[in-house]
């Protein structure tokens, strides 16, 4: 380890020490027991690292505003407790036709929306869907989608142009959610909570709390079991430790890396870790020198020591990626290893090839600067360019700014995370096709796109591996980004929270079930 990193890696301690020591737990009562004396028995409060932006759910795309709205709405189907699974929501049944173009969905007839107390109906349903594909945010998941139709009132029709592998999945998606046509229409949901879910909103300041509370009319009975939940936007992560010693909050939902022994085996504390969905990558921008030439973004990918980072800032809690992006407990994942260590005799090499004489190329690395762990991730990967011949200006911006730069393509390089969901479409598509809407770094191939769109139409699984398999190959060797690491889906709990999950998509839809022992 160079001298650089020796002395980042004692400045990460000395910051952990720190950190440890300014957080010391209160004596006496437990955090559980602190938290009933305060009187909010039947109140969760959790704690996100970020407030959301937007509440209307078919126009937003950053976590925090998916935790806050996921709730509030129900869904034709959702995501099933064991993983890559669905089962019923407003759809109690469905089939499909025999050449997989026709599913036909049968609904609940006892969903009411929780603002005019109407019944959710088909039309609703068909509102909706079509909503999700004219404001094109997540309009991909239904490209297929000829038609939806209402027969009557408690039937919906989908019809497509051709099969269409990941529909049910998508179906289940939080953001897909069936919504009050009468509430979209006549006020917008921005700032609203036009579903069926399982809790209607209370109130929202924003950058301080997110209350919601139990809807009565919901149609499942005895659910929700809580009588209220409130998210809490805590970005300091000894901030958030410290507000669960004092019994201030119940559920740490994002659990950073280095505090996951600083919590575990506390008093009154149940620490969760299931393998996660959340991957962080370098992203190069192919569209502009130096990182169209794809030799220069292949001795990036050289350069950076994954292990490394993973033990600086991740703590030895993150799996190194040194292949695709789907991680092992994924069906679609590529069990190959194509950058199996650090070679900067490569990357040199690499960088000569392309004529880049040594420290001649000055590129800026954009990082969030709301996730602490990403900006001291971008630190370690400076040393690391440094050592190769890059020279890199860590630029850190707080998020909105940050995303403006992603969304415009207005930058060299990026350290960014991206949340997997459940179907290797998810984890693709809208990511590396040409002309994809997250598709930040302008990355084009057309034997991803053709392999992108087979993988869609193919319905078994068997069939759909080795194409999955063969877009991962192609990204990892044309190195549109550098992959990183697969996170833990790590979370903390105060012992009497019962019932609530650790979902690998970080969803709490797991909130209708839950209830407090106090």
């Amino acid at each position: 380890m160079g001298h650089g990193l020796r002395f980042l890696a004692a400045l990460l301690i000395s910051a952990l020490w720190l950190g440890c020591g300014r957080s010391g737990a209160p004596q006496g009562t437990s955090a559980s027991d602190r938290a009933a004396a305060a009187g909010r028995t039947h109140e969760l409060i959790i704690a996100l690292q970020s407030d959301g932006v937007s509440l209307d759910p078919h126009t937003v795309s950053d976590a925090g505003s998916m935790r806050l709205i996921e709730n509030l709405y129900s869904t034709l189907l959702r995501y099933g407790e064991v993983y890559g699974e669905v089962e019923p929501d407003l759809a109690t049944s469905w089939t499909i036709s025999e050449d997989g173009l026709v599913y036909t969905f049968r609904l609940r007839t006892n969903a009411v929306f929780q603002i005019s107390g109407e019944v959710v109906t088909a039309e609703d349903v068909v509102y909706s869907l079509d909503r999700i594909r004219e404001l094109g945010v997540r309009a991909s998941h239904f490209e297929p989608v000829a038609k939806v139709t209402a027969p009557d009132s408690f039937t919906v029709v989908i019809t497509l142009t051709e099969p269409f592998a990941a529909l049910l999945s998508y179906l289940a998606h939080p953001m897909n959610a069936v919504v009050d046509r009468r509430v979209a229409a006549d006020q917008g949901l921005q700032s609203k909570g036009g579903g069926s879910g399982p809790f209607r909103l209370e109130r929202w300041r924003k950058d301080d709390r997110f209350r919601m509370v139990r809807h009565e009319a919901y149609h499942l009975d005895g659910r929700p079991r809580l009588d209220a939940v409130t998210f809490r936007p805590i970005s300091d992560d000894t901030a958030r430790i410290t507000a669960m010693r004092n019994g201030e909050i119940d559920v740490i939902l994002d659990l950073a890396a280095r505090d996951i022994d600083r919590l575990d085996g506390m008093p009154g504390v149940t620490v969760t870790s299931v393998p996660g969905t959340f991957w962080e990558y370098l992203g190069l921008n192919t569209t502009r020198p130096p990182f169209d030439d794809v030799r220069v973004r292949q001795a990036v990918a050289w350069a950076v020591d994954r292990e490394v980072i993973n033990q600086l800032v991740k703590f030895g809690q993150a799996l190194p990626l040194k292949g695709g992006p789907i991680p092992p407990n994924h069906w679609a994942h590529l069990d190959e290893v194509v950058y199996p260590a650090q070679d900067l005799d490569r990357a040199r090499a690499l960088l000569a090839e392309a004529g880049v004489a040594p420290e001649a190329l000055k590129v800026d690395l954009l990082v969030g600067s709301d996730f602490a762990y990403q900006v001291q991730a971008a630190e370690v990967v400076k040393q690391q360019l440094r050592a190769a011949g890059l020279e890199v200006t860590v630029v850190s911006l707080e998020s909105g700014m940050f995303f403006n730069r992603l969304g415009e393509r207005d930058f060299d390089m990026a350290l960014v995370g991206w949340l997997g969901f459940v179907d290797p479409d998810e984890w693709t598509y809208n990511l590396f096709r040409t002309g994809a809407p997250w598709n930040q770094q302008g990355f084009s191939h057309p034997d991803v796109d053709s392999a992108l769109a087979e993988g869609r139409r193919l319905l078994d699984r068997e069939q759909r591996k080795p194409v999955y398999d063969r877009v991962q190959r192609i990204l990892t060797e044309q190195a549109p980004m550098v992959f990183l690491f697969i996170n833990e889906r790590a979370m903390a709990a105060l012992d009497d929270v019962r019932g609530f999950e650790a979902h690998p998509t970080v969803t709490t839809l797991s909130l209708r079930d839950t209830w407090l022992e106090r």
